[in-house]
């Protein structure tokens, strides 16, 4: 027969629970803002070598500029949100902790 689990056995299986499923998850963000990071530097260096091929090789002005172009609209969101992976939110569990910027205190 097992022996019955107390709570602070419980409580402790829970800590340890959780404790794995955070690190679960910081491992997958880390993993996300790495794939963010290459794509930041990827991008730009295809559009870029891409844009000169189709001005060399097609001898077209216009469509290697289009082509530099797209890749910087591709790019920008991309940085962006390789950018906004860094900032950590705040803890606003509580509607006291919000801070909307009054004088008052």
């Amino acid at each position: 027969m097992t022996k019955k689990k107390s709570k602070k056995d419980k409580k402790r299986e829970q800590r340890d629970q959780l404790a794995a499923e955070e690190e679960a998850a910081q491992t997958a963000f880390e993993q996300r803002r790495r794939l963010y990071r290459m794509a930041a530097v990827a991008v730009p260096i295809v559009a870029g070598v891409g844009a000169l091929a189709i001005y060399l090789g097609l001898d077209d002005r216009q469509l290697a500029a289009l082509t530099a172009m797209v890749g910087l609209a591709i790019w920008v969101p991309v940085l962006l949100g390789a950018l906004g992976s860094r900032i950590e939110p705040r803890d606003r569990t509580r509607a006291g902790s919000i801070d909307f910027g009054s004088k008052r205190r």
